[in-house]
């Protein structure tokens, strides 16, 4: 039996048994499993040579919807939990933690309707990679914006001239390509540059060319980001300039790649 079938069954037996009862109509769990899957293999990113997938899920639903999910969520929790770690070992996806799936109530959906936020999240006794890209869809090679500088080597995606060197205790330990803009960064697994750092938020900051200039421009994070320990919301780069994102380190860099 292939992977996919294997993971639809999985879906299919969540609203049998335990669960027919509470969702007979509405949004149905299977729906919300078919999601998370999907946002695992469309959200996978690369650090010194592993898949990383996300592991924290943030589904938003309708009132409706919610009060019904809060009467099972441990249940359901329980399943989507076990949904990820199986649909990461059969497709050799590296995880940074435990998976963590919750529910939260938003006005603004109706009845059927929900919004997933996948992120990565490191279990507080794990060492994650300080950043990770976003896997190259090989199909589309141009709309990759970073990408670490040996990865980018192998696939032949030129640089626009401008990286940033990932720091980890003080020391260099990867270097980004920047390939295009803008670039965003932050906690999200849709970010160009993922950090598994939860000082860090959603979508934190975004590195953009303006002209024959980079900007790094702070989204109204939660902790803010910091250019040679100096907050800023705005900020033009040079060469050598330190950038602070929550504990997560980087210096821009302009010019050649080492």
């Amino acid at each position: 039996m292939g992977v996919a079938r294997q993971i639809e069954q999985r879906l299919e037996g969540m609203v049998e048994g335990f669960f027919s009862r509470l969702f007979r109509s509405g949004l149905q769990p299977v729906e919300v499993g078919r999601r998370i899957v999907r946002e695992m293999a469309e959200n996978k990113t690369v650090s010194v040579n592993r898949v990383y997938v996300p592991n924290d899920f943030h589904v938003r639903v309708g009132p409706e919807d919610h009060e019904r999910f809060a009467a099972m969520e441990a249940g359901l929790q329980r399943e989507f939990t076990e949904l990820v770690i199986d649909t990461a070992k059969q497709n050799r996806w590296n995880l940074m933690g435990m998976p963590r799936v919750s529910f939260e109530r938003d006005d603004t959906l109706h009845k059927g309707q929900f919004r997933i936020e996948a992120s990565l999240s490191a279990d507080p006794d794990a060492v994650p990679p300080p950043a990770s890209t976003r896997q190259p869809s090989e199909a589309d090679l141009s709309a990759t914006s970073a990408i670490s500088v040996t990865e980018a080597g192998r696939l032949g995606i030129r640089g626009s001239g401008a990286r940033l060197e990932i720091l980890h205790g003080g020391d260099k330990v990867e270097d980004i390509s920047i390939t295009r803009s803008p670039v965003t960064i932050g906690r999200l697994s849709s970010n160009d540059i993922v950090l598994s750092d939860n000082n860090v938020s959603r979508r934190h900051a975004e590195l953009r060319r303006e002209g024959d200039r980079w900007v790094i421009v702070d989204l109204d994070s939660t902790n803010g980001t910091l250019v040679n320990g100096k907050l800023t919301r705005e900020h033009p780069l040079s060469d050598g300039d330190r950038l602070t994102f929550g504990r997560s380190e980087m210096i821009f860099r302009l010019g050649g790649e080492d």
